[in-house]
C-alpha cells in the first residue's frame, strides 16, 4: 500500500454541482479551486473529481468524446493546472475519474471505427462481422460499417475493445485479449494517463475497471468472498500491462478501481484501492434503505433493515466477516473503500437525524479502511427523488448542488436557474453549520482530526471487533497505541462496563463508575 494512503481521507466532488464561478448555473473547475480552503478545513488530504473531459453529457460525463480536452462546462486545461497547483499548495492530492470501458459515440475514435472502409481505429471497439449476427445487447443499423457494435450500458456508449477472455470460432470478431491488434488501444490509455500524471494529477479512479475484458469474470456478484482467478486472466493481463507500464515511471500515484472485489482488483490486478458500494451485499447492511421511505418508485434502492436504522434490528455480521476476509486476502497490498456515498447511490443522510449521520461518520472514519466522503454528506444533504437528468435516473438526486449559504440558490450560483435545482432545508448548508460546534459539519471535521491525531486509526493499523451487536465495539491498534470505538445507532439506551475512561470524543454518552451509558444514536471513541 502506498505510504500516504495510510492516513488518507478523500473527498469526492461532482464538478457540475459544487460551485459556479462564472454565473452560468453550472459548477466548474475554477469554482472548485475557489473552495479549496473549505475543503482543506475538513481535514481531507485528497480529492476525487468525477469526469471533467469533453462529453455530450448523455451519462453525466461518463460518455467521453475527447480524453485530452476539458469540457467547456468546466473550463479549460489551464483551469485544471491552476486547480492542481492550488490543492498542492494546501497538501491535497487530486485524483481524476477515468472512463476506460467505453467512450461516447461522438468520440473521433468511434466515428472512424464506424466507417465502412477498414482503418487504424476499426478494432478500437467491439463490432460483429455482420449486422445480421446476433449477440446480446448489440446496436445495429446506424452506420455504414457492416457490423453491429456492443455498448456498455447505454447505446451512446460503445464498448472499447480490450478483447475477450476466450476466442470463439463461431464468432471470429471476438478477439483474444492478447491479440496484437488491440495493443494500440492500450497504449492510447497509457498515454492519456501519462499526460495527466505529468500535469500533476496524483492518480485515477477507474470506472467499471473489472469489465473491460468481455466474457471474463472480473466481477462475480454471486460470491464476493472468492479468491479464485478462473475467468480472470484477461482483465488481469490487461491491467498488469497498463498499470505495470505506468508504475515504472510513477511510484507514488494511486490507482483506484470501481470493481467491488478488492481481492481481484488490488490483490491480482495492481490497483491500490477498490470501492465497496451501497449495493454490495456486505456493505449495504450498514445503512441501506428501508421500504416505506419514499422509495416505492424504484425497486433498485428498496432495502430492508440495516445496522444504522434506529429500530436496532440490523446486524454488522456481514460487513465484519467480509472486511476480515479482505484484510486477510489483501495483506499489505492495499485496502478497500467504504464511502459515505457516491454519485451513483441514494445519499446516506436521507431521512436520518443529525445524530445518526454523525454516528455513521464516527464509524466510517474510525473503522479499518480508507475513508471517502461524498460532497454534501458532511452537511447532511439529502437525496432528491424527483429528478432525472443526463441519463442518471434516480441517481440524479444525489448530484444536486452543494449548499454553501442560506441565500439564493444556497450560494451555489448567481444564475436564476441552475443546471440542477438546489434544496431548501436551511439547516443543510455550510453557513448554517459553521457556527454550531455540534453540527454535522464540525463533527466531521473533528473526527477527521482525531483520525490524523491517533496513528492507531491509520488504515494499516490492526482491528478487532469485540462486539458486533448493539452496541458495536471494536479496537484499533498499531502496537504502541490502542483506540476503542463504541457505537450505538439504535433508539435504545444501553449500558456497558468499561475498564478505560480516557475519552477522545463522545456523543450522547457518559462514563461513570466504570460504566458507559449510551443513549440513542451515540458513540464513544476512547484511548485504552
Amino acid at each position: 500500500m502506498l505510504n500516504w494512503l495510510d492516513s488518507a481521507v478523500f473527498y469526492q466532488i461532482y464538478p457540475i454541482s459544487f460551485f459556479d464561478s462564472n454565473g452560468d448555473g453550472m459548477g466548474d473547475l475554477k469554482g472548485i479551486e475557489l473552495k479549496a480552503d473549505y475543503i482543506k478545513s475538513l481535514g481531507v488530504n485528497a480529492v476525487w473529481l468525477n469526469p471533467i473531459f469533453k462529453s455530450p453529457f448523455k451519462d453525466g460525463g461518463y460518455d467521453v468524446s475527447d480524453y485530452l480536452a476539458i469540457d467547456k462546462r468546466f473550463g479549460s486545461m489551464d483551469d485544471l493546472v491552476s486547480l492542481i497547483k492550488a490543492f498542492k499548495a494546501r497538501g491535497i492530492k487530486v485524483v481524476l475519474d477515468l472512463v476506460i470501458g467505453h467512450t461516447s459515440d461522438k468520440h473521433e475514435w468511434f466515428k472512424k471505427s464506424a466507417k465502412a472502409k477498414r482503418n487504424e481505429y476499426s478494432d478500437y471497439y467491439v463490432w460483429t462481422n455482420s449486422v445480421f449476427e446476433n449477440y446480446p445487447g448489440i446496436v445495429r443499423g446506424l452506420y455504414y460499417r457492416d457490423g453491429s457494435y456492443l455498448p456498455n450500458y447505454y447505446a451512446s456508449q460503445p464498448a472499447l475493445n480490450f478483447g475477450f477472455e476466450n476466442v470463439d470460432e463461431n464468432c471470429p470478431w471476438k478477439m483474444h485479449y492478447t491479440d496484437e491488434r488491440l495493443k494500440p488501444l492500450r497504449q492510447e490509455f497509457i498515454n492519456i494517463m501519462r499526460y495527466y500524471l505529468d500535469l500533476g494529477v496524483d492518480g485515477f479512479r477507474v470506472d467499471m475497471a473489472g469489465s473491460i475484458v468481455k466474457e471474463g469474470w472480473g466481477f462475480d456478484g454471486s460470491n464476493l468472498c472468492n479468491d479464485a482467478e478462473d475467468g480472470l486472466q484477461g482483465v488481469k493481463w490487461v491491467w498488469n500491462e497498463i498499470l505495470g507500464a505506468l508504475r515504472k515511471e510513477y511510484k507514488d500515484k494511486v490507482f483506484i478501481a470501481e470493481w467491488v472485489m478488492p481481492q481481484r482488483s488490488v490483490k491480482t490486478c495492481g490497483f491500490d484501492l477498490d470501492f465497496l458500494t451501497h449495493d454490495t451485499p456486505p456493505f449495504n447492511s450498514l445503512y441501506r434503505y428501508e421500504k416505506g421511505t419514499n422509495l416505492e418508485d424504484t425497486d433498485y434502492f428498496v432495502r430492508g433493515d440495516n445496522y444504522f436504522s434506529p429500530n436496532g434490528k440490523g446486524s454488522l455480521e456481514d460487513f465484519v466477516s467480509y472486511a476480515e476476509y479482505l484484510y486477510k486476502a489483501l495483506g499489505d497490498k492495499g485496502l478497500f473503500i467504504a464511502p459515505t456515498g457516491t454519485h451513483d447511490e441514494v445519499r446516506m443522510p436521507t431521512g436520518k437525524s443529525p445524530d445518526m449521520i454523525k454516528t455513521i461518520f464516527a464509524f466510517l472514519l474510525t473503522v479499518k479502511q480508507v475513508p471517502f466522503i461524498y460532497y454534501g454528506d458532511e452537511i447532511g444533504l439529502e437525496h432528491d427523488f424527483t429528478l432525472s437528468k443526463d441519463g442518471g435516473g434516480v441517481r440524479t438526486g444525489a448530484r444536486t448542488p452543494m449548499q454553501w449559504t442560506d441565500g439564493k440558490n444556497r450560494g451555489f450560483s448567481a444564475r436564476k436557474l441552475t443546471y440542477l435545482p438546489t434544496s431548501y432545508k436551511k439547516e443543510q448548508s455550510v453557513e448554517s453549520q459553521e457556527q454550531d460546534a455540534n453540527s454535522i459539519l464540525n463533527t466531521v471535521r473533528e473526527l477527521i482530526k482525531i483520525r490524523k491525531q491517533y496513528p492507531a486509526l491509520n488504515a494499516s493499523s490492526n482491528q478487532t471487533f469485540i462486539e458486533k451487536g448493539y452496541p458495536a465495539v471494536f479496537e484499533r491498534s498499531n502496537g504502541e497505541q490502542t483506540v476503542i470505538v463504541i457505537v450505538n445507532p439504535s433508539n435504545q439506551t444501553l449500558k456497558k462496563k468499561v475498564s478505560y475512561s480516557n475519552v477522545i470524543k463522545m456523543q450522547n454518552a457518559e462514563i461513570s463508575d466504570g460504566e458507559i451509558t449510551l443513549n440513542a444514536q451515540s458513540f464513544a471513541i476512547l484511548l485504552k
